[in-house]
């Protein structure tokens, strides 16, 4: 009996089956092609996303390190893929503008003491080309850098990844590794700086005004920030005991080094390219 060669449609390797052997393309039948197939595609799409993505989740938020300690050791598929799983979180971040976040003002880029004479000299320079009043340039710096610096966030990952392959060389990991628990950590830090904390503070600011006719305690800049800061530096105490097998004094040292690496990232590098992309794309 001589079996039946299919030429694959994607790559033009020569196989036996119902998938190519070289790319794994599959072949489609007049079954393939029915209503009936492409709703249970649907639902086998929705079904997965939602185990994934809420195991995933959950592992983040309450079991720090273990992501990472899965993920490189080669359990991954009950999870969602870290960078896909960070990019996820972003697109909730655009749909939730309750808090700025990391975007700033325009006048607040130029009174920033590290770039803001900068500033000031480049926004002078677009109003001019494109003949702009403050207000209409004020107005669509917002537009841009709002979402701009959402999406800058991707940048922290291999800027802290680079930072634990430093100070852990010793534990001689791969860089993949080090990138790895970089996306854990910087989710947690959106999911918790941008999303769960700015719910939070604006129900209880809603629940404070309707029975006090205030609001909430938790409003306030200083008051948001040491909140961000104070939770995320338990996280990655957390996580870096579990994933580098770091002592508790050690823990400390990292977390805390960890922390004030981020801040002075985000507050002198991320800022600054924030308001490069941000002034360069107003028109």
């Amino acid at each position: 009996m001589t079996s039946t060669l299919t030429v694959c449609k994607s790559c033009g390797n020569n196989f036996e089956g119902k998938y190519c052997n070289n790319c794994g393309e599959k072949v489609y039948t007049e079954k393939d092609k029915s209503l009936l197939h492409l709703f249970k595609e649907f639902f086998h799409f929705i079904s997965h996303f939602e185990g994934n993505f809420f195991t995933t989740l959950k592992t983040v938020l309450f079991n720090p390190g273990q992501l990472s300690m899965d993920f490189c050791s080669g359990v991954r598929k009950k999870y969602f893929k870290p960078l896909s799983y960070f990019l996820l979180l972003i697109i909730f971040y655009l749909l939730f503008p309750y808090f700025q976040g990391l975007n700033m003002t325009l006048g607040a880029h130029i009174s920033e003491g590290t770039h803001g004479r900068y500033a000031l000299q480049a926004t002078k320079k677009v109003m001019q080309e494109h003949h702009l009043t403050e207000a209409q340039i004020i107005q669509k710096f917002h537009e841009v850098s709002e979402r701009v610096s959402k999406f800058l966030l991707f940048i922290l990952i291999p800027a802290m990844a680079i930072f634990c392959s430093i100070v852990t060389f010793k534990k001689r990991r791969p860089l993949y590794d080090h990138f790895i628990f970089s996306i854990e950590t910087n989710a947690f830090f959106l999911l918790w700086g941008f999303l769960i904390l700015p719910l939070i503070s604006l129900l209880t600011n809603q629940l404070t005004t309707w029975l006090f006719d205030q609001p909430s305690p938790l409003n306030g800049e200083i008051r948001v920030l040491f909140m961000i800061e104070v939770v995320f530096f338990i996280y990655v105490f957390s996580a870096a005991r579990k994933f580098y097998h770091l002592n508790t004094f050690l823990s400390i040292i990292f977390s805390l080094t960890f922390i004030i690496t981020h801040a002075l990232f985000v507050q002198f590098v991320y800022k600054f390219i924030l308001f490069y992309i941000s002034i360069h794309l107003v028109h």
